[in-house]
């Protein structure tokens, strides 16, 4: 059984965590455990997520088991963490898999799985948790650069990401004010994940057909830096540390923010060289 005996006044604050049993949820739980915080925690194993976090302490762990594909789950789910910590403070909406493949490779089904979890599971716990969070409270979305620079072979990723994108800016633009409720998007770089691992195929194989492709994407896949995920939980302790309005994106790591500069000058160079077809073109015409 693992205590903790750091004092730095965050025992009364709770995390609520989705995907927290291996890679960045796996650290984000244990980084906020070790400073002091009150973290409730889901996984598609109880056992397993008590096993690898190794935290039995009730008054500060609360593991949950839920494999967020039932939204009136995820709904009893939130109401356990309000009923056993009586708050919610930070939100991460963390759980996720990846999906490798041409878009031809991909049946309706394979979109359908996908998009279950990485944007209509956050959805799902955002709508429930919403009536639970305080001013000041954060709510961070775990996206990906993939959401701002879709990759070839990573197109149902990168959609489900460009969706929760969407669905976040709008949710922040509600709740700002109105509720007093921070709302940050993580778009993450390359980081030590087990979402490399867990990684699944299209149904369809066509590795053959799209032999170029891929591997243009494994030489691209090869020059990433796959940093520590112990970054990002800093970085959502940091942020939830301010006082004032939390930063709507942050684009983490070198590569994200380089990928994001690269899209705003594609942006403003289609923006630029297309004013007859997309400004001029609705002018009133010159006498």
């Amino acid at each position: 059984m693992t205590t903790n005996t750091n004092n730095n006044n965050n025992n009364e604050k709770v995390l609520f965590i989705t995907g927290a049993s291996s890679g960045i949820g796996l650290a984000i739980t244990k980084y906020f455990l070790e400073k002091g915080y009150r973290v409730a925690a889901t996984s598609r194993s109880k056992d397993n997520l008590l096993k690898v976090v190794g935290n039995n302490d009730p008054n500060q762990f609360l593991a949950l088991e839920n494999d967020l594909l039932n939204d009136e789950a995820i709904k009893k789910t939130v109401e356990e963490v309000v009923s056993s910590f009586g708050r919610i403070d930070i939100v991460v909406n963390n759980a996720g898999f990846g999906c490798y493949g041409p878009a031809e490779g991909h049946t309706i089904q394979d979109y359908k799985n996908l998009f279950d979890i990485n944007f209509f599971s956050c959805a799902s716990v955002m709508s429930h948790v919403t009536k639970h969070l305080k001013p000041g409270s954060n709510l961070f979305n775990v996206s990906s650069s993939a959401s701002t620079w879709a990759y070839p072979l990573f197109g149902s990723y990168s959609a489900t990401k460009f969706a929760l994108d969407g669905l976040t800016e709008s949710y922040a633009a509600e709740v700002k004010d109105f509720l007093g409720i921070n709302v940050t998007i993580l778009n993450i770089g390359s980081f030590q994940s087990s979402i490399q691992s867990s990684i699944r195929e299209p149904s369809i194989d066509l590795k053959a057909k799209y032999a170029t492709v891929y591997t243009s994407a494994a030489e691209d896949l090869k020059s990433l830096e796959w940093k520590d995920p112990i970054k990002i939980a800093e970085i959502i302790q940091q942020v939830s540390d301010r006082q004032g309005p939390a930063p709507l994106h942050l684009f983490i790591g070198p590569d994200s923010d380089h990928l994001a500069r690269q899209k705003i000058k594609l942006l403003q160079k289609d923006l630029d060289e297309n004013l007859d077809l997309t400004v001029h073109k609705f002018l009133p015409s010159s006498a």
